[in-house]
């Protein structure tokens, strides 16, 4: 009987057509995910050990978190390549030694909250995300600040954002055309004053530097030495006046060292010859 068995079962598949196929050949594809499988599975074995031995807390746990860190990166998970978005006035240097890894460096190595706060300490930076794209990829997105003016302080010249931050002094002679703010508090009030000012460019493109007074309000200081000063309140009313009279009269190139518009609804002029005068400001349909 068995051998009927055996012989039937043999000429069952010569008739049936039945072959044996050999196993297929392993793609690249299923390569790379192997390997993704394997790396796996050493992480996880190498983080079970890590966590029986009571974490990276002592020298002997840091020690075996770096043979870790070789061992993954010996399989593949090592820094390769580092994109950066976003970045125009932040430098590559600064950039990359705040984020704290450079190639060839195990990926596993960075964290990426604390390299995005290490990131956003950066002057130039509003905001910054950092992720890894495994297996050997670390991707950079950073916000920048936009430069709002100059502002001088005890004889020395900053660039500010236009929250009022300080983004440093190195690069200023590139910014020469912003507006400059003077005074210790100037910063903290420019982003809410400056574009009132550029509301009006016949002012605007007159004045050389606006300067915080006693913390309470601003003068103009004009590029033929004349001074303006603003009142504490009704600032766009002042400033849209002031333009008025120098669309209609020219009041900036005329015999004039100082304009003050402190007085509600009234403007006094004192000329080289140190006469003042006062008159009455027309009301305006705002």
């Amino acid at each position: 009987m068995r051998r009927v068995s055996e012989r039937t079962g043999a000429s069952r598949g010569r008739r049936t057509g039945v072959r044996r196929r050999r196993a297929p050949a392993l793609s690249v594809r299923r390569l790379r995910r192997l390997g993704f499988v394997v790396v796996g599975m050493a992480v996880l074995v190498a983080g079970g050990l890590f966590l029986t031995r009571g974490g990276g807390g002592s020298g002997e746990g840091r020690g075996f978190d770096q043979v870790v860190y070789d061992l993954t990166a010996g399989m593949g998970l090592s820094v390769q390549e580092v994109l950066v978005y976003g970045r125009e006035a932040t430098r590559p240097i600064e950039l990359l030694a705040a984020l704290g890894i450079g190639r060839g460096d195990p990926i596993l190595m960075l964290d990426p909250d604390a390299a995005r706060d290490r990131i956003q300490g950066l002057p130039w930076v509003r905001e910054a995300w950092v992720l890894r794209r495994l297996p050997d990829t670390v991707v950079v997105r950073i916000e920048e600040r936009r430069p709002l003016a100059l502002w001088q302080n005890e004889q020395r010249l900053t660039l500010i954002d236009d929250e009022g931050e300080v983004l440093g002094d190195g690069e200023v002679e590139a910014f020469a055309d912003l507006p400059q703010v003077v005074g210790a508090d100037a910063p903290d009030h420019a982003p809410r004053f400056l574009p009132m000012l550029a509301a009006e460019p016949v002012v605007a493109g007159r004045v050389s530097a606006a300067v915080r007074i006693g913390g309470r309000r601003w003068d103009l200081r004009l590029d033929n030495g004349v001074a303006v000063r603003l009142p504490e309140e009704d600032v766009p009313l002042a400033l849209h006046r002031l333009a008025r009279l120098q669309r209609e009269e020219g009041l900036f190139d005329r015999d004039v060292l100082a304009i003050d518009l402190r007085i509600a609804d009234q403007l006094v002029i004192r000329t080289s010859t140190q006469v003042y005068e006062r008159m009455q400001l027309p009301e305006e349909n705002t």
